[in-house]
């Protein structure tokens, strides 16, 4: 009993100024700094702690909610599906540690209109964290930019730049490792500039840390302080090399050379690189969970797994039938167990660009779509199931749906009198395309062209004589992407989709 009283007393003490010790640095790929207070009392106290808990490999739960924030419009939101994927895919990171993050049951994610927080400094970082930060749960803020960085972990919260959230990207798992106390495995090398050809000095950071040497000297009073990751003095973003290491040498203070280990997640090594956390920042980690954030584990989990190989039956439109273009309805079955539905559409069966997509949550089984699709275009559609525990459901399995657009409520009489054909298609920058309309008569027309946001980027009107006439379509200043012409006169509209490759 003293033992646990011991070790509960200093764990108290460390909670007060575990959140706030870890300050920040502007511009970087991780906004994170410093050593926590509770990890240096960890790191103090671990073999007492070890024989006080003993060997623990029981998997432990953490409960999330992802705040989505967009400006003051509502304009800019990280799309849902690709949160839930970012999760998915820090599960995979996080598996030998034996932790697994899933969504809150009926609070998986909030959206917050605020342009001072979708853009943020830290002053406005702090506010968006202390206003809306959730109780009994990890809290991950989604924004355009974290005050510079990728992303930081803060005030007992994760912030996450939308660019740096792609799939294979590690910001997430790297500032949940934050969140969990790790700091980064070059800890005392931020903002030091060295030459590393020469032999590392013997402290750093104004004499605060003894520099790690190759020997294994130093291992628990620098860097990170975990014995088991190997001396690591770069401090900026670098690639590794075929061995997974970096490509820069570099010398200890008693001049052995070495290079840094890249498959460390705490590391700056690009994300390709990066894969694991070594087995002592795991047991710190899941020690921590047990300490600082016992609410987090102490919650019953989700466990409804789905079927790996299921896929959403779809019911209409498929097999490619006609449907009017701004009136779809697309139906399909429930899926038992799955408490949201992502539903795509494309012109394209790769599904990327997508047309339209949304996120629905609960027993839904059947959207309108009045917006966004094309007349006379062949389209594909696709829902993917899953729910708050099993995010991970891939598309492998996915029934495609196609169906094809036209205006069933109207007679296009221009499509009687003339035809189109765009060339070439797709068109590299710079490169004029050539609008080819072969017409029964004279006749005036106009020529519309928008980018994929609906934004206009050309206009123009031409007198057509009978027979061929070619209409070049300039595309300097057009950004590779795909564009909508619209090509139209009192009889009617021809809408062509043009793609400008780079």
């Amino acid at each position: 009993m003293r033992i646990r009283l011991f070790i509960v007393l200093v764990c108290a003490l460390g909670l007060s100024s575990a959140a706030q010790s870890q300050a920040l640095l502007p511009d970087q790929w991780c906004g994170n700094t410093g050593k926590s207070a509770w990890l240096d009392w960890y790191q103090a106290n671990k073999d007492l702690i070890v024989d006080q808990r003993g060997v623990d490999t029981s998997w432990l739960y953490v409960p999330m909610t992802i705040h989505i924030v967009g400006d003051n419009s509502g304009n800019g939101y990280y799309p849902f599906d690709y949160a839930a994927r970012a999760v998915c895919e820090m599960n995979d990171l996080y598996h030998d540690a034996h932790i697994r993050f899933y969504l809150v049951p009926g609070d998986p994610v909030r959206y917050l209109n605020n342009s001072s927080w979708y853009k943020h400094q830290y002053n406005q970082g702090g506010q968006m964290i202390n206003q809306n930060k959730l109780p009994n749960r990890l809290n991950a803020f989604v924004v355009e930019d974290p005050a510079g960085n990728c992303g930081y972990a803060w005030k007992d919260a994760i912030v996450l730049g939308k660019g740096c959230s792609g799939s294979g990207n590690i910001t997430w798992s790297h500032e949940a490792g934050h969140h969990l106390s790790l700091p980064h495995t070059f800890l005392g090398w931020e903002g030091e500039s060295w030459d590393f050809s020469q032999p590392a000095p013997a402290t750093i950071g104004n004499g605060d840390y003894p520099v790690e040497m190759v020997n294994g000297d130093n291992c628990y009073f620098s860097g990170d302080g975990f014995c088991d990751t190997k001396p690591d003095y770069l401090s900026n973003r670098w690639f590794c090399n075929n061995n997974l290491e970096s490509n820069i040498k570099q010398r200890d203070p008693e001049g052995i050379e070495f290079r840094s280990d890249a498959t460390l997640i705490m590391s700056y090594a690009s994300d390709e690189c990066s894969s694991r956390f070594s087995p002592e920042q795991i047991e710190a980690m899941r020690a921590n969970l047990y300490d600082e954030h016992i609410e987090y584990i102490s919650q019953p989990a989700p466990f409804t797994e789905l079927d790996d190989d299921l896929s959403t039956t779809l019911i209409s439109p498929v097999d490619s039938q006609y449907v009017q273009y701004n009136d779809v309805t697309l139906n399909w079955n429930l899926v038992p167990g799955a408490s949201y539905y992502v539903v795509e559409v494309s012109p394209v069966a790769s599904f990327s660009p997508r047309v339209y997509y949304q996120t629905f949550f609960g027993p839904v089984t059947s959207t309108t779509v009045t917006k966004g699709l094309l007349n006379n275009w062949t389209m594909y559609w696709r829902v993917r199931a899953y729910n708050e525990w099993d995010i991970c459901q891939p598309y492998d399995n996915a029934q495609v749906g196609i169906f094809k657009t036209k205006n069933l409520t109207s007679t296009n009489n221009l499509e009687r009198v003339a035809t189109a054909e765009l060339t070439p298609n797709p068109v590299a920058g710079g490169t004029p395309a050539v609008l080819t309309v072969s017409s029964d008569e004279s006749m005036d027309i106009a020529l519309q062209i928008s980018d994929a946001a609906g934004r206009m980027v050309f206009t123009q009107h031409y007198r057509l004589s009978g027979g061929e006439n070619r209409l070049e379509i300039p595309t300097d200043g057009m950004s590779a992407g795909f564009y909508i012409l619209n090509l139209y006169n009192e009889k009617g509209a021809f809408l062509k989709r043009l793609v400008v490759t780079e």
